[in-house]
């Protein structure tokens, strides 16, 4: 987790918010906590939790919206205490729905792609700032201590509610909270935006966990899932603003 973290974060001060928020949607942190959750639990458990996870999807689209809107009106903290609560509120109303894979992809879809159509535009061109020495290790920091904080909660948990927090929004708010308050709202709503972009990639490799993990080993099927995620989203990079 750590060198994600860095790696995501060097891509957007090299390339921008925008390819860079696209690059920090791929599934680094929901795609390891799932592969150590099918070692630790089995294959049949962390496909089992995939409804679930898709349920938790749309409370992280819908943080990453609210945090967006909120941002030029509000700093850091209020921003993503409320676009928090947005997530559990979602998670709360999940839980314990009986919904079908179908239905809870078509669900995802839907509402990514709302989102995006909705999603509010910078009103101010990119300002790139020099970043504090102590930025890099303390966005690493962190982003590990809730990768571990989830895949330790999932001994307790169960597979509904590991499946909902299996998309906690742990990479979008380290970066739209880390960028908003460096940066400022327009930074941080280029950076969401991009990481949106990336759900429907991201939702592709929770359809593949549920399908391809049970019926192969383990790493092999992480790795085809981690390709096929590239590729579907090699077709959204053209929508970056």
């Amino acid at each position: 987790m750590p060198p994600l973290i860095a790696g995501v974060t060097l891509a957007v001060r090299k390339w921008g918010e925008g390819l860079g928020g696209w690059i920090g949607g791929f599934p680094w942190v929901a795609g390891p906590i799932s592969f150590f959750i099918a070692l630790e639990h089995g294959a049949a458990f962390a496909a089992s939790t995939i409804t679930s996870a898709l349920l938790g999807s749309v409370g992280t689209m819908l943080f990453a919206l609210i945090y967006a809107f909120l941002s030029a009106r509000m700093k850091w903290l209020p921003t993503v205490l409320i676009s928090y609560a947005a997530f559990f509120v979602v998670a709360l109303i999940a839980l314990g729905r009986d919904i079908s894979m179908p239905a809870a992809v078509g669900l995802n879809l839907i509402v990514l792609t709302l989102v995006l159509y909705f999603f509010p535009k910078p009103k101010s061109k990119p300002d790139f700032k020099k970043q504090p020495s102590w930025d890099i290790p303390l966005r690493m920091l962190v982003a590990t201590f809730f990768v571990v904080m989830l895949t330790q909660a999932a001994d307790y948990l169960g597979p509904t509610w590991s499946g909902i927090l299996t998309p906690f929004p742990i990479m979008t708010s380290t970066l739209a909270v880390f960028t908003h308050s460096q940066q400022g709202s327009d930074a941080a709503v280029r950076i969401l935006y991009g990481l949106l972009l990336a759900g429907y990639g991201f939702v592709a490799f929770l359809v593949g966990v549920a399908w391809l993990v049970p019926q192969m080993p383990i790493a092999a099927a992480y790795g085809i899932l981690t390709i096929s995620t590239m590729v579907v989203n090699g077709i959204t990079i053209k929508l970056i603003r």
